[in-house]
Formats: structure tokens, C-alpha cells, sequence
């Protein structure tokens, strides 16, 4: 059945039957596969993808507009949250920028190194500045917070990173945790060890709480990781379905304002297409009450443009009846995209069909 499936996949799209195509790679993805078998479907599936709106998503989009960190850096990857009765927005500005072939390109006088600052924006009144992260530095050529999550915990507001210099480290990505108390500086940044050696970026906030949803489907099933005090935990939960298997981390995983215990969160799937990278995007709902069991997918979808790079890095509920999405294209643009919930609910399905 899956080399069938395959064929039609790769096939469908030439003769116009789009639909077909899109079904036959959802379910293949649904089925255990190599992983060379699933890096093909998943390059098929890119021309198949949908926007929001095609999907019946009454989306309304925003660029976010601030000035860049230095003149020529890029503002991308925005990270939006409810912090009381304010949505903020954390936006990154980078120094480089992709070109058509997928490589980064640096500006000379940088040395080959990427740098990051951070802005943090006040929506409700257009409040803006750049905060610093000081902290004891190697040499690496990757500087600053790298695609900062926001989260609101008890009136303090939590930011986590990925940090790539951290002194005593070797390189690796390792996500760094501190408390945004003022406009201008984060405060008690610490670095998690969690797992030596291994790479850690995109860890998913839960708003509200010091934990993290660490990987939808690490060795098969939800992981979550959990702050206490120095110490940092990742714990096992439900077994995931196979679908997840390609999840990697979004944004925030937000509480469902009509149904408490059930969570929202966006994630990204990665496909290489023609020898360059296209992220897709789903909304994923988790059960607490079930372990923080995946219970509904929606398709995959792009925000605007396919076949493209656009990151997710931010979920918000505002009122009862839409979420706010915040999200990068290209690492050059910063977006945020207005969603009404019952449209949302409407495109998801049975994580485990």
C-alpha cells in the first residue's frame, strides 16, 4: 500500500488532481516509513500545501513595522503573548540575511559571525525598545538570544532562547531561560543542561506554568521539560501518533478559552525541496487529562506564502473567539496573523485516524 500511495503521491500533482495528491501524502505520513521514503513524501507534499485561507481560514495578517537593531538587519521570527491585559511581542534582528540559493550571507565587516538582538513591542500602545542579554560569552560565531518564546507566569514575564556562545559550552544549542522585569535587560538568564551534547532550540512554553513541551514524539511519545528551581526534568507522557513524528517546535501551547485541559500549540514540519528547505505549519491540540495526549491535527498549512520559510514562533488567545499567531518569512519578515477559533477548530481532525 505505500509504494501505491507514493506513486499516486508523486503523480497526482500532474494531472490536476490536487486533492488526491494531498490526501495520499497525509496518509502516508500516518504509516510507518524509512526515513528517506518520509523526506520524499514530504517533498511532494510542498506542492500540495494549502494557505490558511485556502484551507477556509478567515485570516487577517499584520506586518509588524519597528526599526531593525543596525541599519540592513532583518526584523523576523516574532513571539507574541497575553502578559495581563497587554498582548506583547518579541521580534527578532539578525544580521544576516538568506540568498535564493538557501545560504546565509554576513556582511564582511561581521567576520562570518551571526549576531541577534531582541525588541520587545507593547501592542496596545506601540511601545518598543531592544533589550540586552549579558552573559559569559565564548568565542562562537553565533551572539545573542536566538528565537526568544515569551510566557506570562504569575505576573512575571518568562523568556526562553536558544543560545549558542554560552561559555562552558562547546557550540551547541542550549536554551536559556531568564525573567524580561524591565523593557531594557533580562534578568537571571540560566542555561539548562538537559542532555549533554545534543541540540536543544524551540522548546514550546506552556503559558502559564515553568514547563515546556520538549518534543510531540521523542522516542514515541509527548515529552514536556519542567523548571524547578536549578533543576530541569524531561519527562515521558502519552504515547504520540505517527503523524507527529515530524513535529518540531512552534510556538506556545495556549488553553483553550472554551475548554479547560485542552491546549493549543503550532508546530512546524520540515521538507527539502529541489535542495531547499520549505517549513509547513498545523495546529496541534494536547489533552491534559490525558497525559498531554495529542488528540487533533490540522492539515498542514502555509500563513502566506508556500514552498517558502515561514516560523511560527507565537500563539495568543485573545477574547473568546480568536487567536493570534506570530510568525516569520523568509528570516527577513515579521507577521502577525488574526484567526477566528471556530475557523480553526473547523480544519482539525483525528490525530490517531
Amino acid at each position: 500500500m505505500i509504494e501505491h500511495l507514493h506513486r499516486v503521491a508523486a503523480h497526482a500533482y500532474h494531472c490536476g488532481e490536487h486533492e488526491v495528491g494531498r490526501r495520499c501524502c497525509e496518509r502516508l505520513l500516518r504509516l510507518p516509513l524509512s526515513a528517506e521514503k518520509e523526506q520524499r513524501v514530504r517533498s511532494n507534499r510542498t506542492w500540495y500545501t494549502q494557505t490558511l485561507f485556502e484551507q477556509g481560514v478567515a485570516a487577517e495578517f499584520t506586518q509588524i513595522d519597528v526599526p531593525p537593531a543596525r541599519v540592513g538587519w532583518s526584523l523576523f521570527n516574532p513571539c507574541v503573548v497575553s502578559h495581563g491585559d497587554r498582548l506583547l511581542v518579541n521580534v527578532r534582528s539578525s544580521n544576516y540575511s538568506i540568498a535564493e540559493a538557501g545560504n546565509y550571507v554576513i556582511p564582511p565587516e561581521d567576520r562570518e559571525t551571526i549576531r541577534t538582538l531582541n525588541c520587545l513591542v507593547d501592542l496596545s500602545d506601540g511601545h518598543e525598545r531592544y533589550w540586552a542579554a549579558d552573559y559569559d560569552a565564548t568565542g562562537f560565531p553565533v551572539e545573542g538570544l536566538e528565537d526568544v518564546r515569551l510566557n506570562s507566569v504569575e505576573g512575571e514575564l518568562i523568556a526562553s532562547a536558544t543560545i549558542r556562545n554560552w561559555a562552558g559550552r562547546d557550540g551547541t544549542c542550549r536554551i536559556g531561560v531568564g525573567k524580561l522585569e524591565t523593557f531594557d535587560k533580562i534578568h537571571d538568564l540560566r542555561c539548562h543542561d538537559t542532555v549533554s551534547g545534543r541540540h536543544e532550540k524551540n522548546w514550546m512554553p506552556i503559558t502559564g506554568r515553568r514547563e515546556w513541551l520538549y518534543h510531540c514524539s521523542h522516542q514515541g511519545r509527548t515529552c514536556l521539560v519542567r523548571e524547578d528551581g536549578d533543576d530541569w526534568t524531561v519527562t515521558a507522557h502519552a504515547e504520540a501518533p505517527l503523524v507527529a513524528r515530524g513535529f518540531r517546535g512552534g510556538s506556545q501551547l495556549v488553553e483553550h478559552p472554551w475548554a479547560p485541559g485542552l491546549w493549543w500549540g503550532i508546530v512546524h514540519e520540515v521538507a527539502v525541496s529541489g535542495g531547499r528547505r520549505a517549513y509547513e505549519h498545523r495546529f496541534v491540540m494536547f489533552d491534559e487529562g490525558q497525559d498531554w495526549r495529542i488528540t487533533r491535527v490540522s492539515p498542514p498549512f502555509a500563513f502566506r506564502e508556500t514552498r517558502s520559510i515561514e516560523f511560527a514562533a507565537g500563539l495568543a488567545v485573545s477574547g473568546q473567539s480568536t487567536l493570534v499567531a506570530s510568525f516569520g518569512v523568509r528570516d527577513a519578515e515579521a507577521w502577525l496573523a488574526y484567526l477566528p477559533i471556530g475557523d480553526v477548530l473547523n480544519i482539525m481532525g483525528d490525530a490517531w485516524e
